[in-house]
């Protein structure tokens, strides 16, 4: 849990009080127009990929150091509760918008979710379904919503 409040806390910071944040929701939002204001857009992608597989990487760690062996295919069941914290947290489909905070709040919720789903005894099945079910809303919400402010 600290981990993830301390890597939330970086993680926000960059985003927001680094230019280097203001490049990635610029790029993120329209590519061209990030191009034409001098951005360096080949270097900040390759800089935030490398970010991302550090977080990965550091993830994985955490994942093996708690169940105390490594398989190949440790984190195969966190990939569509990821996706459904993101979306849920605000972060568009189409780049350019998100918060850090949003994404850590979506986090306990989809982890409360995941618990009352337990707690009432539903299988594997009916958590997945339920998390599927997250993402095509947040994803249809994101869409109609932004038609309407356009």
């Amino acid at each position: 849990m600290l981990w993830t409040v301390f890597v939330a806390l970086l993680v926000a910071f960059l985003l927001n009080r680094h230019r280097f944040g203001a490049h990635v929701y610029l790029i993120g939002d329209n590519i061209e127009s990030a191009r034409l204001m001098g951005i360096n857009v080949r270097q900040r992608k390759m800089l935030l990929f490398v970010l991302m597989g550090l977080g990965a990487a550091f993830a994985g760690l955490l994942a093996s150091l708690e169940v105390t062996y490594f398989w190949p295919t440790l984190g195969d069941g966190y990939l569509l509760t990821t996706i459904a914290s993101v979306f849920l947290g605000g972060t568009s489909v189409f780049g350019g918008t998100g918060t850090v905070l949003g994404t850590f709040v979506a986090c306990f919720i989809i982890g409360a979710i995941n618990a009352g789903i337990v707690a009432i005894g539903l299988t594997g099945f009916w958590t997945q379904l339920i998390y599927g079910l997250i993402v095509v809303i947040s994803v249809t919400l994101q869409t109609v919503l932004s038609r309407r402010l356009t």
